[in-house]
């Protein structure tokens, strides 16, 4: 989902809005959902779509919005599994 209820994540600044009387979010990360479908047994997650941020910057290179590609993996024995993908 990206207009959740919260900050998706903590210390890091969001687009907030009105939605039907209730203040939503723009998601920032799909993090917490890609870890809910790995503890339902889902092996390999991915998700490819925006990532908002409200930070506060006065740069040229500073993104408020992005395309991002978000991969979570299982791992049963050992980190070094990442390595065969």
């Amino acid at each position: 989902p990206k207009l959740i209820e919260g900050e998706s994540e903590s210390g890091a600044g969001v687009f907030t809005t009105d939605y039907f009387g209730k203040t939503a979010c723009l998601a920032q990360s799909p993090q917490l959902f890609k870890q809910m479908a790995i503890s339902s047994d889902l092996t390999r997650v991915f998700e490819v779509g925006p990532v908002f941020r409200a930070e506060n910057s006065n740069t040229r290179r500073h993104l408020c919005e992005f395309t991002g590609l978000d991969i979570e993996m299982a791992i049963n024995d050992h980190y070094m599994e990442t390595l065969e993908v």
